[in-house]
C-alpha cells in the first residue's frame, strides 16, 4: 500500500476518534446537565430524606446536616464555584441510620491552592454526589498528612481516627452552589458540538483532498470507461 494512503488513512481515523470523542463529551454533559436541572428543581432535603426516604441521586440538594465530629481531611480538587484548583475541606458527619456507616464526608470549606494567603471559604450548602474516585494516574494518598487526591474510605477514616469502615463509601456531600457544577459549564456541550463538526469536516476535507489528488493524477476515475 503506498505510503501516501497509509498516512491518509491515519490521519484520517485520528480525526474520526477525535470527533467521536468531543461527540460522546458532548452526550454526557448534556445528560449530567439534564440531571442536574431535575436535582435542582427539587426543594432542598434534609440527610435522612434525602439518603433514606427517597431513591438518592447525585444532585439533590441537602438543606440540614447533622452534627459534624472534629477532625477534617481534604482533597485535591477544583471548587464547584469558580472552578479554581485547590483543596476540598471534608469532615464528618453523622450518617443517617440507613447507611451501614457511622459517618459521611460533607465538605466544609475550600483552600484555593495558588493563595497560599487566601482565606478558607466556608461551605453553607449541599448536594450528593458520587465520591471522586482514583484513576490510573492519581498521586497516592498521605493519610498521615491527612492528604487525598481521591476518595479512599479506609485511609480517610484512618486519617480521622475512626475505625476502617467508618466512612461511608458510597455518597459524599460537595457545595452547592444554586447553579450547574463548573466543570459542566467551563466547556458546555454547544462548544464540544462545534469542536466535532471542526474534526469530522477536517476528516471530510482530507478525504476529499486524497480523493482529488489521485484524480488528477489519473489513479480515480468518476465515469464509466469508453469503448
Amino acid at each position: 500500500m503506498p505510503i501516501l494512503t497509509v498516512l491518509t488513512l491515519a490521519a484520517l481515523a485520528f480525526l474520526l476518534v477525535l470527533g467521536g470523542w468531543q461527540s460522546q463529551r458532548m452526550a454526557w454533559k448534556e445528560a449530567e446537565l439534564e440531571r442536574w436541572e431535575e436535582a435542582s428543581a427539587n426543594p432542598a432535603r434534609d440527610l435522612h430524606e434525602a439518603l433514606c426516604v427517597d431513591v438518592p441521586f447525585e444532585g439533590r440538594s441537602v438543606g440540614f446536616l447533622p452534627e459534624e465530629r472534629a477532625g477534617n481531611v481534604r482533597v485535591y480538587g477544583r471548587s464547584l464555584e469558580d472552578n479554581r484548583a485547590g483543596w476540598r475541606i471534608f469532615v464528618p458527619v453523622d450518617a443517617p441510620a440507613c447507611l451501614d456507616a457511622p459517618y459521611v464526608l460533607a465538605e466544609a470549606a475550600f483552600q484555593p491552592l495558588a493563595e497560599a494567603a487566601a482565606p478558607v471559604r466556608m461551605i453553607s450548602r449541599w448536594r450528593i454526589e458520587t465520591p471522586l474516585q482514583a484513576g490510573a494516574f492519581t498521586p497516592p494518598a498521605d493519610p498521615a498528612e491527612r492528604t487525598f487526591y481521591a476518595f479512599d474510605a479506609s485511609g480517610m477514616a484512618q486519617a480521622l481516627g475512626l475505625q476502617d469502615g467508618a466512612i461511608a463509601p458510597g455518597w459524599w456531600l460537595a457545595e452547592d452552589t444554586g447553579e450547574p457544577p463548573a466543570y459542566l459549564t467551563a466547556t458546555p456541550p454547544e462548544r464540544h458540538f462545534a469542536y466535532a463538526v471542526t474534526w469530522f469536516g477536517m476528516a471530510i476535507a482530507l478525504l476529499g483532498v486524497y480523493l482529488v489528488f489521485h484524480a488528477a493524477r489519473g489513479r480515480l476515475s468518476f465515469t464509466g470507461r469508453k469503448e
